[in-house]
């Protein structure tokens, strides 16, 4: 319980930061929360699209937090979800038996970002490449790749910047529960990916081990974790979980893949993470959270004048908060420890 207090317990305070922020730059901070809770938690409509924005952030702070662990860090998910999205717009575009079409999607999907990630952790474990300039480079490497692909090979012609349109079998399902919202079937899956990860990190020799290198790998490499192995491992797992959110960008939201696919998810990702502090569990209220103010910042700016980009400063003093408040309890419990 304890645990779960020190991860929600900085979100209160940011709000409170965030009202003093509002008042000093001339709005009213009660008017700001109203406008912000009714125009996403307080309308159907708005709900949909708070739960539409979250799940890719789920999903790509999961892809920074499961090597984040290992002392890896994975800056890679913008390029991962973008292969994810264009190998998913290709095959959900083909014929495929009905029950099979959705699973061949996902999977070949995830494949592709899993595939790149992998090679990441490839070039960290045998070539010596750090991981944040591998990263880095595949992302240019894959974001050219797939520009390439949508405006070429993969295109529909007649200057139409983007792939096929996926047949309604490739499509993910939905549930509905009000007259104007719908719960897609990739929230489910993201909150799934979120709880295994949560698991797989704590109840698993794996997840251990995995924990063991982020803490002290070179004890761990006497006490024969294969640091190498676990190295690709966790990269590949890392950009499977980021071209999974790709997938579902394709078949939940656009339903093709089109130039400038994706609004940055790979990289707010890495904010998710960090306001998470490395749990996965606690991606669910880190992306609820950025996703409510993202899905606010139009009504803001309409009604009350708020610019949108108060939104990203908002976002922005949260994550030094978080920052700030990590390194005074990690120097608590240095002091404990030396104590």
């Amino acid at each position: 319980m304890g645990r779960v207090a020190s991860r929600l317990g900085p979100f209160g305070f940011a709000i409170a930061v965030a009202a003093l922020l509002l008042w000093g730059a001339g709005y009213s901070p009660f008017e700001a929360f109203r406008v912000i809770i009714r125009s996403s938690w307080g309308s159907p409509a708005g709900l949909e699209l708070l739960l539409l924005k979250s799940m890719p952030l789920i999903l790509t702070g999961l892809a920074v937090i499961v090597p984040m662990r290992a002392g890896l860090f994975n800056i890679g998910g913008e390029g991962q979800l973008y292969l994810g999205g264009v190998v998913a717009a290709y095959i959900g575009s083909q014929v495929f038996p009905i029950g099979l079409h959705i699973v061949a999607v996902i999977a070949l999907g995830m494949c592709a970002g899993g595939l790149w990630g992998a090679l990441a952790g490839y070039l960290k474990a045998k070539r010596g490449v750090h991981e944040v300039i591998g990263t880095i480079l595949l992302n240019f490497i894959a974001l050219h790749l797939v520009n390439y692909l949508v405006l070429g090979p993969l295109s529909t012609g007649q200057g139409v910047v983007r792939t096929a349109y996926i047949q309604s079998t490739a499509e993910m399902w939905r549930i509905q529960v009000a007259e104007n919202c719908s719960i897609s079937g990739g929230l489910f899956i993201a909150l799934l990916c979120a709880f295994l990860c949560q698991g797989l990190l704590y109840r698993t020799p794996f997840g251990w081990n995995t924990r063991a290198l982020g803490e002290n790998p070179v004890a761990s490499r006497y006490a024969g974790i294969p640091v190498a192995r676990y190295t690709i491992v966790l990269m590949g797992a890392a950009g499977a979980l980021a071209g999974l959110a790709g997938v579902l960008e394709t078949s939940v939201i656009h339903r093709s893949f089109h130039a400038r696919f994706g609004p940055g998810y790979g990289f707010d990702g890495i904010a998710v993470a960090f306001l998470a502090r490395g749990e996965p569990w606690a991606v669910i209220p880190a992306a609820l959270f950025l996703s409510t103010l993202r899905t606010a910042d139009a009504d803001l700016q309409f009604e009350l004048g708020v610019p949108r980009e108060t939104v990203l400063i908002l976002e922005g003093v949260l994550i030094v908060l978080i920052a700030v408040l990590h390194q005074v309890e990690r120097r608590k419990r240095l002091q404990e420890a030396a104590g």
